[in-house]
């Protein structure tokens, strides 16, 4: 059996970065303390829940999850048989001033939706600095990333739903992780939250932004780039573990997506390196004067 892995791959006066590997058993998850500095978690395949007080949230591809200095949480995870894989951004002070994402006490996490070009952006990262890149080239793209995702953040989803609903939106969330073998359709899903169809359709929507069909499809493909990220080859098998009907599903959703297929996503990905990060994110934000800030076509 494989255990849970952490792998510090980069530590720098301003951030501190953890690959997080954690499959059964679970040995590197559960409560954790407070005085802690404060992280950005995101999700490269598989999905948790990070719980605070009586509060969770979700972190899964399409969603990261900020948390503030000092905060204790813990973790569990609604697929106990699956790998969840993480990457953990730890900040100082002084970069938290400068992205301006202050510790609020009556909000000590938040969840940052995103999406597939920012899931692809945040998986090249990390393989950027597993192959050794150079620590500014890091912490360049570093605070570019968190820039792009906190600057394009807006409020007023989830924070406008009241706390019954959102335990609501959380079970059928858990449903659709951890029993993603079973494409649980809306009617079942209802049962799970203990309402109509057309209720669920409509807190669903207003509590995360997306469908039931959407919030599937990001599960899916985001947990797929994951492993492509990690280089995977057999790309029916990885259409078949991700949920999807076949190969031709899954690449006709990845093009749609992203303009590429699976293997092209791979390939690119393999090929990219910090520098062309650096490059590609200071396109990006040479583009934010211009509007809100887009990954599309980057």
């Amino acid at each position: 059996m494989l255990m849970s892995i952490m792998q510090t791959v980069l530590r720098t006066p301003h951030f501190e970065v953890i690959s997080h590997v954690c499959q059964r058993p679970r040995v590197a998850c559960g409560t954790v303390i407070g005085g802690l500095p404060a992280r950005f978690i995101f999700t490269r395949r598989g999905s948790f829940m990070v719980h605070v007080g009586s509060r969770c949230w979700f972190a899964r591809p399409g969603q990261a999850v900020f948390l503030g200095m000092g905060i204790e949480y813990h973790v569990t995870h609604p697929d106990a048989e699956s790998c969840d894989c993480c990457t953990d951004v730890l900040i100082s002070e002084e970069m938290l001033d400068m992205l301006g994402a202050h510790t609020d006490p009556g909000q000590p996490c938040r969840a940052f939706g995103h999406d597939l070009r920012f899931q692809k952006t945040h998986v090249e990262l990390l393989r950027g600095l597993l192959r050794g890149g150079d620590a500014d080239d890091a912490e360049e793209v570093l605070l570019d990333t968190l820039s792009y995702l906190t600057e394009s953040y807006e409020a007023g989803t989830s924070a406008a739903c009241g706390i019954k609903v959102m335990r609501q939106v959380t079970r059928v969330e858990e449903a659709i992780v951890g029993r993603a073998e079973e494409n649980l359709g809306v009617e079942e899903l209802a049962k799970v939250a203990g309402c109509s169809p057309f209720h669920l359709c409509r807190i669903f929507r207003a509590c995360t932004g997306q469908s039931l069909r959407q919030f599937r499809m990001q599960q899916r493909l985001g947990s797929a780039l994951g492993r492509l990220g990690d280089g995977e080859r057999d790309l029916a098998a990885l259409a078949c573990d991700m949920g999807f009907n076949s190969h031709s599903h899954m690449t006709d959703a990845f093009r749609l997506a992203l303009g590429m297929s699976p293997s092209e996503v791979r390939d690119d990905m393999r090929q990219s390196d910090l520098q062309v990060l650096k490059n590609r994110l200071r396109d990006v934000r040479g583009r934010w004067k211009d509007g809100k800030p887009s990954l599309a076509g980057a």
